[in-house]
């Protein structure tokens, strides 16, 4: 699949957040090969007080041997500031494996001169692309302006067909993006949602994981799973009323996925 230089550079400047760490530790990995990936979301970094959980998830992901990725995805930080975003960056620094980010309509500044840029300067690329123990993981911007209900705009999904048109029709994908693609999510559906999920079509896209709607929801349709994740801040509440925070593990076995949310206490 092709990767531009720009997104190479990015992609490798966000592997630093742990390449230190891990080149410490042991390769990790589940029984038969199977893995895990964590996903948190909606951390909200609004000064140093409100890093304590997300160091707390961050330890939490640590101890979980058969975690091999950390994705954060979007709303790392409440106003889009190089502040708040480099503090979500230092709340994540002791994770012992990469760690890749998304961004969310908090990390947007739609009146600057470039609306990401501090975001790509502190976590890298707005989207990616990653091989993964035989599955090919996706990372999409589904951001419009800082907009909540949002249309994907044209040119995201035009990278994404292509990346997509790379892919052996049998290997499993999974995408994470900000915005969620849940046919049944209580609110913010991404309003192309089913356009988003053509680009698919005649593919073997397994996960559709989620940020956004601060609550735990899962379902299954045709195969995919889709997920939101109650929020992991301090900061913010969850909209579904539930008290707990924390994030979404996902064990990847074969071609199937599942799924658990794992609180993280205060």
């Amino acid at each position: 699949m092709h990767i531009t230089r720009r997104e190479f550079l990015g992609f490798a400047g966000v592997l630093g957040l742990s390449a230190g760490a891990s080149a410490r530790i042991a390769p990790r990995g589940g029984k038969n090969g199977s893995f895990q990936i964590a996903v948190l979301g909606d951390l909200h970094i609004l000064d140093e007080r409100s890093m304590d959980l997300v160091r707390k998830a961050a330890g939490q992901i640590a101890a979980a041997k058969d975690v091999r990725l950390a994705v954060v995805a979007g709303d790392l930080a409440t106003d889009a500031k190089r502040s708040e975003l480099n503090l979500a960056k230092e709340a994540l620094k002791n994770l012992p494996v990469p760690c890749l980010a998304v961004p969310g309509n908090h990390d947007v500044e739609p009146r600057a001169a470039r609306p990401f840029g501090h975001f790509e300067n502190v976590f890298g690329p707005l989207h990616w692309v990653r091989d993964q123990d035989g599955w090919t993981l996706i990372g999409l911007n589904s951001c419009e302006g800082a907009s909540s209900n949002v249309t994907i705009p044209a040119g995201e999904l035009d990278w994404l067909r292509k990346r997509v048109n790379t892919i052996n029709n049998n290997r499993p994908i999974a995408l994470i993006l900000h915005h969620p693609l849940n046919p049944n999510t209580k609110a913010y559906r991404v309003k192309n949602a089913d356009a988003v999920l053509d680009i698919f079509s005649g593919k073997n896209l397994k996960l559709a994981a989620a940020g956004h709607y601060h609550g735990n929801q899962s379902e299954e349709r045709n195969g995919v799973l889709f997920t939101t994740t109650a929020c992991c801040s301090s900061t913010r509440g969850n909209f579904d009323g539930t008290a707990a925070k924390g994030y979404r593990l996902f064990t990847f076995d074969g071609d199937s996925v599942s799924s658990e949310f794992v609180e993280v206490a205060p």
